[in-house]
């Protein structure tokens, strides 16, 4: 059911390069293109690929674009260059490379989006998924507040799309088994609220993405969790916990978010600004 599998790549032709982030990914060249590669072995543990696989196919569940992406099986693979990499055989999450301008403080791109309650989304989105990866309040983070990198602005005609990568600590920072439970349904934290995102944020739009987030039903996100690769430590009981606490966690988000996400809108813009 993954929503890239139109696009099947079956072979890794070369490795062209490490990206220097958590995970260590590969990109590569496959018989289908470029493509970024997150493989069994990787220093942030295989619960990043579970994260990664889940977090993508919800993102397109609820109408965000991401970049294709599929499950590839890969042989193990030596790098002389990066003799601590280790590269294991089995399924790898592979995501197609794309060309985009990444976010950036003084972006003016935002302006011409073609979808702007995709910003929405993605702010109900991480903070469902209590994505500290992409944005979050300082203090909330290990791995900082604003990763800009992780929201590319791709050109579409004359106007913007914007496509959302890297959900590799999406969901939680250490393991799944460790932080499931009670406490990550009930956290009332905001993510990925952007400084650049509040004046296009409306009411109406957060509304809808609620709605969106909220319809996903807890079927639909136990069979997400269950094509999950075992290799990957995706387990029944695993699979039951997390489904679970997700649509838990989404039927109680519209009773807190969209005025936690106006009030710290104005905390940091003028009175009124983004709120419409």
């Amino acid at each position: 059911m993954f929503s890239g599998r139109d696009w099947q790549p079956s072979t890794v032709e070369r490795v062209t390069r490490v990206l220097e982030t958590s995970t260590k990914p590969l990109q590569v060249m496959t018989d289908e293109g470029a493509a970024i590669i997150k493989y069994i072995g990787n220093h942030a543990g295989n619960d990043a690929l579970i994260c990664e696989l889940v977090g993508t196919e919800l993102a397109n569940m609820i109408g965000l674009t991401t970049p294709d992406f599929a499950v590839l099986d890969i042989p193990s693979i030596v790098l002389p260059n990066y003799p601590l990499l280790q590269i294991s055989p089995g399924p790898a999450f592979c995501s197609r490379w794309t060309e985009a301008t990444s976010l950036s403080p003084g972006s003016t791109l935002l302006k011409k989006l073609r979808q702007p309650e995709a910003v929405a989304k993605l702010v109900v989105f991480d903070t469902w998924l209590r994505n500290k990866d992409r944005f979050a309040e300082p203090d909330l983070s290990t791995y900082g507040n604003a990763n800009y990198d992780n929201v590319l602005l791709r050109m579409d005609k004359r106007m913007v799309e914007l496509v959302v990568i890297d959900h590799t600590h999406a969901l939680v920072e250490t393991t799944l088994e460790d932080e499931l439970g009670p406490e990550w349904i009930a956290e009332r934290n905001v993510y990925g609220l952007f400084d650049q995102f509040a004046p296009i944020l409306t009411r109406a739009a957060v509304h809808t993405a609620l709605t969106l987030v909220e319809q996903i039903d807890l079927e639909t996100i136990r069979r997400v969790c269950e094509e999950v690769p075992r290799e990957w430590g995706m387990t029944h009981g695993l699979a039951d916990d997390l489904s679970s606490c997700l649509v838990d966690r989404a039927k109680g988000l519209g009773s807190w978010l969209p005025a936690a996400i106006f009030e710290q809108s104005e905390m940091n813009f003028e009175q009124g600004e983004g709120v419409r």
